[in-house]
C-alpha cells in the first residue's frame, strides 16, 4: 500500500470500535477542521488588512462591504474561530468522562497547551477589527491578567505593550495572532497526534475483541465524512449569520458594562463576588485539576469507556466545573446590565 500523510498518522488497521460516532463524535477531526478553515480564511482577511489605529477599521469596512465573497471570508473565520472554542471544549469533556486519558498524561498535556492556545489566538483576533466592543472586551480581558499571582501586571504590560490598549496593542495582538500563534499551534498539533499514534491510536480500541478492519478507506472516509459536514455547515452559516463590525472604537466612551469576550465573560462574573477567589484561587485549582487529573485517576477500567463508575468521582467534578462555568458565562453575558447590575435579557 502506498505510504502517504495520511497513513503516517494513522495506524494500518484500527478497531471497529473506534469506527462508532458515539465514541468520539468526530470532535478532534472537527478541531482540526476548524483550524484549517482559520488558517485559510485568516490568510486572505491579511492580504486586506492593515494593523494600525488608523486604518484597521476601515479594512474591516473595506473587506465585508467592498470585496467580493469578502464579508462571507470573514462571516467563516469569525464562526469557525468561535466553534473552535466550542468543539474544543467538547473535546476536552470526551476525553475526561471517557477516561481517554489514562496512561497518556503526555498527549493529555499537549491537548491543554492547545486549548489555551486556541483561547489566546481567539482573544488576540478580538482587537483586530478595531471597534467599539472589541478594544473594550480586550481591556476588561487584560485587566483580568492582573490578578494572576507575581507575574500578572507584568504579563498585563508585555502584551499591551503598554500600560493601555494602544496601538502597540493592536499591533503585537496582530503579530501573536497571525505570526507566533499559527505555527506554534501547528507544532502542538503535531506532537498531538503523533502520541495518539504513538499510544496505539483512540483509546477506545482497548476495547476491541482482536478484530480490526483497514483504516484505509473505513477511518479516512469517517474523518472526511465529519470534515466536510463541518465545513458544509460553517460555510452555510456564513451566509446568513455576520460577524459584527459595530462602531469604531473610542477610548473616551467606554460601554456600560464593559465586558471580556464571552469565553473569559465567566471569569469576569466570578471576580465580581471575589477578585481573590473568582480571579486566582478557582482558576488556578481548576488548571491544576486538569493538569493533573491522568495522575489523580487511579481507576482501573481501560479509556475509551464512557461515565465509567470507578472514575465517577472524577467525572463529577469535571461536570461541576463545566456546568458551574456556563452558568457564569450566561450571567455573564445576558443578565448583566449597566453597572454589572442583573437585569432581565428580554
Amino acid at each position: 500500500m502506498a505510504r502517504n500523510f495520511l497513513s503516517h498518522i494513522h495506524a494500518g488497521k484500527v478497531s471497529p470500535q473506534a469506527l462508532k460516532p458515539t465514541i468520539t463524535f468526530g470532535l478532534g477531526v472537527a478541531c482540526l477542521t476548524c483550524m484549517a478553515i482559520l488558517v485559510l480564511t485568516g490568510i486572505t482577511l491579511f492580504l486586506y488588512y492593515i494593523p494600525d489605529q488608523a486604518k484597521a477599521y476601515e479594512r474591516i469596512l473595506h473587506i465585508t462591504t467592498t470585496l467580493r465573497f469578502g464579508r462571507v471570508v470573514r462571516n467563516l473565520h469569525f464562526l469557525a474561530a468561535n466553534a473552535l472554542i466550542i468543539l474544543s471544549v467538547l473535546h476536552l469533556a470526551r476525553v475526561v468522562l471517557t477516561g481517554s486519558y489514562r496512561k497518556r498524561w503526555l498527549n493529555w498535556t499537549y491537548g491543554l497547551v492547545l486549548l489555551l492556545l486556541v483561547m489566546f489566538a481567539n482573544f488576540t483576533g478580538y482587537l483586530l477589527p478595531w471597534n467599539q466592543i472589541s478594544y473594550w472586551a480586550v481591556k476588561i480581558g487584560s485587566a483580568l491578567l492582573e490578578y494572576v499571582p507575581l507575574i500578572g501586571l507584568s504579563l498585563k504590560s508585555f502584551l499591551l505593550g503598554g500600560d493601555d490598549v494602544g496601538h502597540e496593542t493592536l499591533l503585537r495582538s496582530f503579530v501573536f495572532h497571525a505570526g507566533f500563534i499559527p505555527p506554534l499551534m501547528l507544532v502542538f498539533v503535531g506532537l498531538h497526534l503523533w502520541r495518539v499514534r504513538k499510544d496505539g491510536g483512540l483509546a477506545a480500541a482497548e476495547f476491541s475483541d482482536g478484530v480490526k478492519v483497514n483504516a484505509d478507506p473505513w477511518l479516512y472516509r469517517a474523518e472526511a465524512g465529519v470534515a466536510f459536514s463541518v465545513l458544509a455547515v460553517l460555510l452555510l452559516l456564513a451566509f446568513f449569520i455576520d460577524a459584527p463590525i459595530y462602531e469604531r472604537a473610542n477610548p473616551s466612551h467606554p460601554p456600560n458594562p464593559a465586558k471580556a469576550p464571552w469565553y473569559f465573560v465567566g471569569v469576569q462574573e466570578m471576580i465580581s463576588y471575589s477578585a481573590m477567589l473568582g480571579g486566582v484561587v478557582v482558576p488556578g485549582l481548576v488548571l491544576g485539576y486538569l493538569l493533573l487529573l491522568p495522575k489523580l485517576d487511579q481507576s482501573t477500567t481501560p479509556g475509551g469507556k464512557w461515565f465509567a463508575s470507578d472514575r465517577r468521582v472524577w467525572s463529577l467534578i469535571f461536570l461541576a466545573i463545566m456546568v458551574s462555568q456556563i452558568v457564569f458565562i450566561v450571567i455573564g453575558v445576558w443578565f448583566r446590565g449597566p453597572n454589572w447590575q442583573l437585569v432581565l435579557p428580554f
